[in-house]
Order: C-alpha cells, then sequence, then structure tokens
C-alpha cells in the first residue's frame, strides 16, 4: 500500500501531539499506521461530525445495515445504520476484537456469559454519541438494540476482519455458523462480502 509523505507526516503528528481525529480519511489513516496497543487511542481521538458518516449510509426499514467504509488484512470499518428497534442476534466475534463507537442515535449492548446452554444477562448498557465500547470472544457474547424510537448510527472495527461468526438461532436454542455480507462497501480494498 503507497502513502504520501504527507499522510505519513500527519499520523505522526497525530500520535505525538493526540489532536482529535475530524475525518473519516484520517481515521483510517491513523488506524492503518497504529500498533494494535494503540488502537484504542487512536479510537478515543475520534471527532468526526456526523454528516461526514451519512455518505456511506444506507438505511433498511426495521432492521439494521452493514456499510463497510475500509477493509484491510488487519482491520474492517463498518458503519451500523440502525432503523427504529433493529436488533442483532447473540453472537461472538468470531476470535477477533470488536470496537463499536456511538456516532448518532442511542443503542442498548446487552452482554452475556452462556452456561449449560443457557444465557446469563452479565452487563447492560445504553451507547449515547460519543461513546466507545469493546467487546472480544473473551468476554462472552452480545447482542445490540436500537431501541430509542429514532435512527442511530454506529461505527464498528474488528481487528481483524470478520467473515465469518457465531449467531444464536433462538428459534433452534442453538448456535449456527454465520458469513458474514456487507449491504454496501466503501474504500474496498480487499475483497470478501459481509453481515450479522
Amino acid at each position: 500500500m503507497w502513502f504520501s509523505k504527507v499522510n505519513i507526516i500527519y499520523c505522526l503528528q497525530e500520535k505525538i501531539i493526540m489532536q482529535p481525529i475530524t475525518s473519516i480519511e484520517n481515521l483510517i489513516e491513523c488506524f492503518d499506521d497504529a500498533e494494535p496497543s494503540e488502537q484504542v487511542s487512536v479510537l478515543k481521538r475520534t471527532n468526526i461530525s456526523v454528516s461526514d458518516f451519512e455518505k456511506y449510509a444506507s438505511w433498511i426499514n426495521g432492521e439494521y445495515s452493514r456499510n463497510c467504509i475500509a477493509r484491510r488484512d488487519s482491520f474492517e470499518m463498518i458503519l451500523i445504520c440502525w432503523d427504529e428497534d433493529a436488533k442483532t442476534p447473540i453472537h461472538d466475534h468470531g476470535g477477533q476484537h470488536c470496537w463499536v463507537l456511538q456516532v448518532s442515535g442511542t443503542i442498548t449492548e446487552k452482554r452475556f456469559e452462556q452456561n449449560d446452554g443457557s444465557f446469563t444477562l452479565e452487563d447492560e448498557a445504553v451507547l449515547n454519541a460519543g461513546s466507545l465500547s469493546y467487546m472480544n470472544d473473551k468476554m462472552g457474547y452480545h447482542t445490540l438494540e436500537n431501541n430509542s424510537k429514532s435512527r442511530a448510527l454506529t461505527l464498528h472495527i474488528y481487528a481483524n476482519p470478520i467473515d465469518q461468526c457465531n449467531v444464536f438461532n433462538e428459534e433452534k436454542s442453538e448456535f449456527e455458523i454465520k458469513e458474514m455480507v456487507y449491504d454496501t462497501m466503501h474504500k474496498m480494498e480487499l475483497s470478501t462480502a459481509s453481515k450479522k
């Protein structure tokens, strides 16, 4: 991958000065340059306007959509557009790290532990604009739901990309492996589509 000298200098300056990251392009560039231990610091400095995300948004009535903004070998950034009452099933993250940055609106995250075939609710949090949440498979499973009666946007960053994960099928009372698909793809550099 080719980077201009200006982009490299910008990301190095961002690391040193810890300036807010105010565009999606800068977020991608800085994430490209970040060591795994620096990824959360990059995300905490993110201050991108909602209007910058709206050009990547697509909506599905009563559901959520997965819109890939960037995909690399080491991460993917997906804008999830939550219509009213949209909800994910209980799922894991295919062994990868997952950060959720609440861009606009409000969603509820519920975290579960599985014991003897049943789930125990371990934590429940309401994510408001600017909130950052982290999840990995060692922490259990989770579900996200927009029960705020208005639309919401979340930016999901997976390190590494997730091509499949375990999704709980409530009708069968068991997990199924689900191939991930995107509803839209932008700025893609690697192929392979993906949706929970």
